[in-house]
């Protein structure tokens, strides 16, 4: 087996392990690292990092923290997506990265979520929105905290990880002394059910890349980089933006392999001149 080090505080490798281990590959956890320190989503430090950049980043200090030759970084996302602002949106990014020779392969997953900050107000009480995630832990921001006293220096105070029940009990402490509240979903991977999925998704993406080898030097990742438009429309036969057919690349070699889509042509909808 090969070792992977994952350096988490959020224990990631429930998600990810399983998926990995058919092919071979142990993922261990290790804290050595404290990855907050690159950002963190309830924003106490700001994230200045691309998610490519800072799950390569992650993946580096791995290797080099525990002196393994693999090293898995993850990097999760929200916000984006096809409708910013309608749809809540949730990117997940894993790089495996191999130390002996550079070579990082990044695998990807992203989807909408129904997670999202609670309001107070409204017609929907607070305790029937929470039944409808029911394991997600909570983030329960206030100007003094459930003390009532307003701590120097400090914008507003912070709770983490509070179940339904948790978050129920300090908001009747807090409400009573009249404060503002903002109550946001826990985004950490082992508070969030909703990401744990898609870092789910992610992982099993990561394994078709390491299970697609290049027919000429056997490098993992061998699979559709470039998509080549042109597909021409079935009512005026003019090139569309629709694929004609996929490139398959080696990051090794560079071996290139194209594979034509089995359609014959484009619906006319997608086409210039018919739906312009």
């Amino acid at each position: 087996m090969q070792r992977v080090a994952l350096i988490t505080k959020h224990e990631k490798a429930r998600w990810i392990a399983p998926y990995l281990a058919p092919l071979g590959y142990e993922v261990f956890e290790s804290s050595i690292f404290d990855t907050d320190i690159l950002g963190t989503f309830s924003g106490e430090v700001e994230r200045t990092l691309s998610p490519m950049d800072a799950a390569l980043t992650k993946a580096k200090k791995a290797c080099e923290l525990t002196n393994t030759d693999w090293g898995l970084g993850s990097e999760g996302s929200f916000g984006g997506g096809p409708a910013p602002g309608m749809i809540n949106w949730n990117d997940e990014l894993l790089c495996l990265y191999q130390a002996s020779t550079g070579i990082a392969i990044y695998a990807h997953a992203a989807g909408p979520t129904s997670i999202q900050d609670l309001t107070l107000n409204g017609r929907v009480p607070i305790k029937q929105k929470l039944l409808l995630h029911p394991k997600q832990l909570w983030i329960l921001r206030s100007e003094k905290g459930v003390q009532g006293v307003l701590q120097k220096g400090v914008q507003k105070h912070i709770q983490k990880g509070l179940s339904a029940e948790q978050l129920l009990d300090s908001l009747e402490k807090i409400t009573v002394s009249s404060q503002k509240v903002t109550i946001e979903p826990d985004l950490r991977a082992m508070n969030c059910p909703e990401r744990q999925q898609m870092i789910a998704k992610a992982a099993e993406d990561l394994v078709r890349r390491l299970s697609e080898a290049c027919p000429q030097c056997q490098a993992f990742n061998f699979v559709v980089k470039e998509k080549q438009s042109g597909l021409p429309c079935t009512l005026c036969t003019l090139p569309t933006e629709q694929a004609k057919s996929w490139t398959r690349i080696c990051d090794c070699c560079g071996c290139r392999h194209d594979e034509a889509v089995q359609q014959k042509g484009a619906d006319p909808t997608y086409c210039q001149f018919c739906n312009p």
